[in-house]
């Protein structure tokens, strides 16, 4: 007869088993469908300023996105809940880009998913979490808040850097001048709202959409090929599926 110790060793691995599949399963489909979360991380980020009203009202009184969640504004919730969704589907990002630019280097491919997963977390979800402050050393939540948006901003940098790498490698000659151009346009935008060269709120508050939406766009460009590619694959399925049947 199987000893209970036995039996009950041999469930744990047929739980770990089972544990370590469907994990591989998660792993896999991130891997193969993540420009999908890339794509809605995207479009959420660049809409947000426009489904919570910034650019109407309340751009006319707040200097930055983040004020949207400061306690006592309308839409705080909103603007808190809506980044932290961004932030987790930036990190869900994070194993497809690896996958796809393995083949060029795979440390520099783990670097560039990392990235992205960092600037879900700092942009995203510690500025939802921490309350923004106008100075920064005011409370430990006002500090966090700032060093979140800082680390986040210098992962998108660091991540357009890397596809302006990856553009020179593949002899992408538009690809590069493109990337460069952005990144001009965010840094000029971003010194702009550092500055405070305006004096309307809703001046600044463009210019940081700016600077932001510029470093986007390559981004962007990779989730929508990604996306155009598999809706590809679909139609083409369904054309063979339905010539074979018609055939028959």
């Amino acid at each position: 007869m199987i000893r209970l110790s036995t039996l009950c060793g041999r469930m744990r691995d047929i739980d770990k088993n089972k544990l370590d599949f469907n994990q591989m399963n998660k792993m896999n489909f991130l891997k193969k469908y993540g420009f999908l979360f890339l794509l809605a991380a995207l479009i959420r980020e660049i809409s947000l300023p426009f489904f919570l009203n910034f650019f109407n009202e309340i751009g006319k009184h707040v200097w930055l996105l983040s004020e949207l969640g400061r306690p006592g504004m309308p839409l705080q919730g909103a603007f808190k809940t809506w980044e932290i969704i961004d932030g987790i589907l930036f990190i869900l990002v994070a194993p497809y880009l690896y996958t796809r630019n393995k083949r060029y280097s795979s440390k520099l491919a783990a670097g560039f998913g990392w990235l992205v997963a960092l600037y879900g977390i700092g942009d995203c979800i510690m500025t939802a979490l921490f309350d923004y402050s106008t100075n920064y050393f005011t409370s430990m939540t006002a500090f966090l808040h700032a060093f979140g948006s800082f680390l986040g901003s210098g992962a998108l940098l660091l991540i357009n850097l890397f596809l302006l790498l990856l553009a020179r490698k593949n002899q992408q000659s538009k690809t590069f001048v493109g990337i460069i151009f952005m990144m001009i346009c965010s840094v000029v935008a971003g010194v702009l709202v550092e500055v405070k060269l305006f004096s309307q709120p809703l001046v600044s508050g463009i210019l940081q959409c700016v600077m932001l939406d510029t470093l986007y766009l390559p981004l962007l460009v990779i989730a929508v090929k990604g996306t155009l590619l598999w809706i590809k694959k679909i139609w083409v399925s369904v054309k063979s599926y339905w010539w074979s049947h018609e055939v028959l």
